[in-house]
């Protein structure tokens, strides 16, 4: 099955048990330390209407939400970082498969983006 070709409408970030808290404009890197989502992605307009993200605490739920509509992608976050834990760190294959789909950048602009927290 080609898994490349699935279009993504958007991002849900499992960050259960690593103590992430809910920020105004988390940022989600690689393991390298390298952006992967961030405010440099993200269309000013979508981002001063509906926050960057959403936050929810059912990872059920955060797939369900229509901020992330018909089919997210799911990845797992690793630890967090930065000031107030508010950043998180993905796998580098995930986040290379975040990149490798270039549909995932229009989702990415209009801050389609879940994040399951504790």
């Amino acid at each position: 099955m080609e898994h490349s070709s699935a279009v993504y409408t958007g991002l849900v970030v499992d960050a259960r048990g690593l103590s992430a808290r809910p920020a105004m404009s988390p940022k989600i890197l690689d393991e390298n330390g390298q952006e992967v989502y961030g405010s440099a992605f993200v269309s000013r307009e979508y981002a001063v209407q509906q926050g960057m993200s959403g936050y929810a605490k059912d990872i059920a739920a955060a797939q369900r939400n229509q901020r992330v509509t018909d089919n997210p992608i799911t990845v797992k976050g690793l630890r967090t970082e930065g000031p107030g834990s508010s950043d998180i760190i993905i796998s580098n294959a995930d986040a290379s498969a975040l990149r490798s789909a270039s549909e995932n950048l229009s989702f990415m602009k209009k801050c389609r983006v879940m994040i399951v927290v504790d």
